[in-house]
């Protein structure tokens, strides 16, 4: 885990990240008490009935301009620089009579500009906190951000959706607070990567003839894999590759969605067991993972210099590998399935198909649930509002609109014709006059023809709608309209979601637990992330006494205290 950076450091880079700061505000608020809300002229939507905690529905006047200001990761893509020009914000920014100023730190520097900001005492008015490793809930302590259930009276949306207890669970701190808002679903959506294989190489290699141990049409245990990987290795070395991958790990030597590892009944880190907090590199199974791995590298199947990709994302791994033929498993995503891979102008045809988590069924493992599902009101992003927004409630209320059915259509597909698409210059500049999406007659859903999601040719749809905003997705037709292809794929990725042993997303803990939590792991993760290159790389010997001090060292950095915490935190928020 990436740990902040030392006070001292940040404040020796502050010259150079202090342009970056030049909207943000210094907080003269102890706490989130007042009210600043002007005499109402013209309100937010009134659908839904708020929650307690908002008995009495309030308005905001939008008649004058006003600007706020939201600190956010970079977000490249091929179609503009600056959030600032997002088409779904420029749309709020005239219905809302507003201008949301995003900052964006440098790709690379996001980490160092966040530390900064909260070293600094000047913030923005909204901040994104997805990749923030510190407590939030010491944000709030500090002062620095505000409690959001003060406000609900101005958010009806999203009160209504917090009815739900789903929903409320997941937003809600223990102490009843909210600290960050959340980028929630309508229902769960449809998995965008997992584990890949090359099927065509084990037609080749078998003359057609795929015989898995197993018995089944596709590999589904750890068994069938001992099968597949000397057919591939076999492949690549009558190919003649100088570089070839047979199966491709990230450079930590496990995917951080659990793949494989939850293949031996474990995880790469914390996890539930029938309502009991587990660490995964204290079972059995880690041990069980790392031996297998090891006997892989030995043999020649992963990957040899797979830990020096150290800047590979592990959803794109080595791309010279996987788009240039040369690789046999991989994480991959939809978009490189069937053919998609295929170069016929050097005679390849590939065939890719997406993979079950295989089974250890020889230690009895019958399931391999992946950490990459969250339920459909879960948030990973988290967005917290500071005690320097001076108008916190027409800024909540503006943001309530995209809890609303029709902020979650525009946060999930943009633009349509009657919400201005042809007004806009980037849509227009792109042929999306029409919008991205329409209804037909019958009232059924149509992405534009000319978007990939269509079959068409232009891609990277997701820059035209507003995802980097909080608020709700209404990922209905998304799901719908997703080709057979990749629903197949998603199915095969979901086998085992069911199973799932992940902790809620929205665990919180206290801040004297945080901090000794913080300082374990701290350690704990340093040396888990070593030790484990080292048993797969075969520099460090791995048998039960070795083991058994790998156990021993986890403790004495707290991994037991680590987990009473947790489990803790599990309870509390069963009782929310």
């Amino acid at each position: 885990m990436e740990r902040m950076k030392k006070v001292l450091v940040i404040l020796l880079c502050m010259s150079l990240a202090i342009s970056s700061l030049a909207g943000c505000k210094k907080s003269d608020k102890p706490g989130t008490d007042g009210s600043t809300a002007k005499p109402t002229t013209e309100g937010t939507s009134t659908e839904g009935t708020p929650t307690e905690g908002a008995k009495e529905l309030k308005e905001v006047d939008f008649s004058e301009p006003a600007e706020f200001t939201y600190w956010l990761f970079s977000s490249p893509n091929d179609y503009y620089s600056s959030y600032n020009d997002n088409p779904v914000l420029q749309y709020l920014n005239k219905r809302f009579n507003m201008t949301l100023d995003c900052q964006q730190p440098a790709v690379g520097t996001e980490t160092d500009s966040l530390n900064l900001m909260f070293g600094t005492g000047e913030y923005t008015d909204m901040i994104d906190v997805t990749q923030y490793t510190g407590s939030i809930s010491q944000l709030y302590d500090d002062g620095i951000i505000i409690d959001i259930a003060d406000y609900l009276d101005y958010m009806p949306n999203l009160s209504k959706l917090l009815e739900d207890e789903n929903y409320r669970k997941s937003t809600y701190t223990d102490d009843g607070k909210i600290l960050s808002l959340g980028a929630y679903n309508i229902q769960d959506g449809s998995m965008w990567g997992g584990m890949v294989y090359r099927r065509d190489i084990l037609e080749t290699m078998t003359g057609g003839n795929v015989v898995f141990p197993s018995g089944n049409p596709e590999p589904t245990t750890i068994e069938d894999w001992d099968y597949m990987l000397p057919l591939m290795k076999q492949y690549f070395e009558a190919a003649g590759m100088a570089d070839y991958a047979v199966l491709i790990l990230p450079a930590v030597g496990y995917f951080p969605s659990d793949e494989l590892i939850s293949s031996f009944g474990t995880s790469i880190s914390y996890y539930l067991d029938n309502g009991t907090v587990k660490y995964g590199p204290m079972d059995d199974g880690y041990y069980n993972y790392l031996k297998k791995m090891n006997e892989w590298y030995k043999a020649g199947y992963i990957y040899k210099d797979f830990a020096s990709r150290t800047n590979d994302m592990f959803y794109l791994p080595n791309t010279s590998l996987t788009y240039g033929g040369a690789a046999g498993i991989w994480f991959g995503i939809n978009n490189q399935l069937g053919t998609a891979l295929s170069m016929p102008d050097y005679g390849l045809n590939v065939d890719i198909r997406a993979l079950k988590n295989p089974l250890d069924a020889a230690n009895g493992i019958t399931n391999a649930p992946n950490r990459m599902h969250t339920k459909f009101y879960e948030s990973v992003t988290k967005y917290v509002v500071t005690t320097a927004c001076e108008d916190v409630e027409r800024l909540l209320a503006t943001i309530d609109f995209l809890y609303s059915e029709e902020g979650a259509m525009l946060r999930n597909y943009g633009l349509d014709k009657e919400h201005g698409s042809a007004g806009d210059d980037i849509y227009v500049k792109n042929g999306l006059e029409e919008g991205t999406y329409s209804f037909d007659e019958n009232g059924t859903f149509q992405y534009n023809k000319i978007l990939s999601n269509a079959g068409g040719t232009l891609t990277g749809f997701d820059a035209f709608g507003g995802n980097r905003l909080p608020g709700l997705g209404y990922n209905i037709y998304e799901v719908e309209n997703n080709s057979d292809l990749n629903k197949e794929a998603s199915a095969i990725w979901y086998t085992y979601d069911e199973a799932s042993k992940n902790l809620p997303t929205s665990l919180s803990r206290t801040t004297e637990e945080d901090d000794t939590y913080t300082s374990n792991q701290t350690n704990i993760d340093d040396y888990v992330n070593a030790a484990v290159l080292k048993f797969i790389l075969g520099t460090e010997t791995l048998n039960e006494t070795t083991w058994e001090t790998f156990k021993n060292q986890l403790k004495a950095y707290g991994i037991e205290e680590n987990i009473a915490i947790q489990q803790a935190a599990y309870d509390r928020y069963l009782n929310r």
